[in-house]
């Protein structure tokens, strides 16, 4: 060791890590309403975004993704457009809880 000299060690190190799921992210969605949701989380949409989107009130997306109310024909067909996939089928498992319309 020499006194008054700084030796450096150059290292190449890279760490990757998976971002962390948000905050109420339905990881395993069971309902129509969890895919919306996963959905609208994975992409960064506010409710009020979506909402737009859709054409309906704010206060009606959190209904659907909490259960409280389900998306008419009308409201699913515009999920399906925007969302590019329909929930309903997107989990095989699941299929039978929900009418195919």
């Amino acid at each position: 060791m020499r006194i008054g000299t700084t030796s450096l060690t150059i290292c190449d190190i890279e760490l990757t890590a998976q971002k962390p799921l948000p905050k109420g992210y339905p990881v395993n969605p069971a309902s129509f309403g969890d895919y919306i949701r996963q959905y609208r989380m994975a992409h960064c949409y506010s409710a009020f975004e979506l909402s737009l989107e859709l054409d309906v009130y704010e206060s009606t997306i959190y209904k659907w993704e909490y259960g409280k109310s389900k998306p008419t024909p009308k409201n699913i067909q515009k999920i399906i457009e925007f969302m590019g996939y329909d929930p309903r089928i997107h989990n095989p498992l699941k299929i039978e809880n929900y009418e195919l319309t």
